[in-house]
């Protein structure tokens, strides 16, 4: 009996043994799951323009665990609502003017944590062949928010068509237009509808990025921003304050500002879009 009783309690022992080596080895697999939970990230755009550079970086970080979902808006006036009201994570569609500007009065707290590129303002028309045609009476299309309508009425300024106070600095309003070589008419729209009118006036002053969604090319306009005094017409990705240091939203900047971002540019922007981050 007793020899029984010995081998019953080896056998035990010995199964004893060999669960806790099973659990033993199946606990690193457990840890390894939980690294590769995927973080899904919502971006804020403005139209699907931005995708192909977006792809990009979607593609890069994909073997990370970090999925970018994009989120369309058809207005600029929505994305940092949207951001501030936690309805996305990040947005990538504004300049650092613009930015200012909505976040101050509209009391947003979000943060800008990298720039992307500078998008060049152009002036293009459907009816004539060189801004010397231009003539008393004819309409200007230019965007409706204060930041782009600005930028425009300095472009054209730039252009030799009209003076503007120097005291209204980066973004002057009609009112502080001084005066006139030929006296335009001005047409307000929305600054994303501004190409849709091109066949209802002389000439349009268009975003590039807009320019590049309605299928119009640097080449094609009769005059193109071409020098920057600061950074206030760069573009960049915002965010929450609270989440300004957030690691995951620190690496797609990261990998956003690489070579093959720019190689979009370059393939399907020309003229249009410059890597700011390589800018001095």
């Amino acid at each position: 009996m007793k020899k029984i009783l010995l081998l019953v309690l080896a056998f035990s022992l010995v199964l004893s043994l060999a669960a806790c080596g099973s659990a033993s080895t199946s606990a690193p697999a457990a840890q390894e799951s939980a690294t590769d939970e995927t973080v899904t990230v919502r971006i804020g755009l403005t139209g699907a323009v931005y995708e192909p550079i977006w792809d990009v970086v979607k593609e890069k970080l994909a073997p990370e665990g970090i999925e970018l979902e994009y989120v369309q808006f058809n207005n600029f006036s929505l994305p940092n609502n949207a951001l501030n009201n936690g309805e996305i994570e990040m947005n990538a569609f504004q300049h650092h003017a613009f930015f200012n500007n909505d976040t101050q009065s509209n009391g947003y707290d979000l943060t800008a944590i990298g720039d992307t590129y500078i998008v060049a303002m152009g002036i293009f028309s459907d009816k004539l062949g060189s801004l010397s045609e231009l003539k008393d009476g004819d309409l200007v299309a230019v965007p409706n928010d204060v930041t782009n309508e600005g930028r425009a009425l300095k472009l054209l300024e730039s252009a030799g068509i009209l003076e503007v106070d120097p005291a209204a600095g980066n973004s002057p309003t009609i009112n502080d237009v001084t005066g006139y070589q030929v006296q335009i008419q001005f047409q307000e729209v929305d600054a994303n509808l501004v190409p849709s009118i091109l066949p209802d006036v002389a000439i349009a002053v268009v975003n590039g990025n807009y320019a590049a969604d309605a299928g119009l090319k640097a080449d094609e306009a009769l005059y193109m921003e071409n020098k920057y005094a600061d950074d206030s017409y760069y573009c960049l990705i915002a965010v929450r304050t609270e989440d300004a240091e957030n690691p995951v939203y620190r690496r797609i900047v990261e990998a956003y500002q690489c070579d093959e971002v720019i190689d979009v540019y370059n393939s399907q922007f020309a003229g249009l879009f410059t890597p700011t981050w390589k800018l001095g």
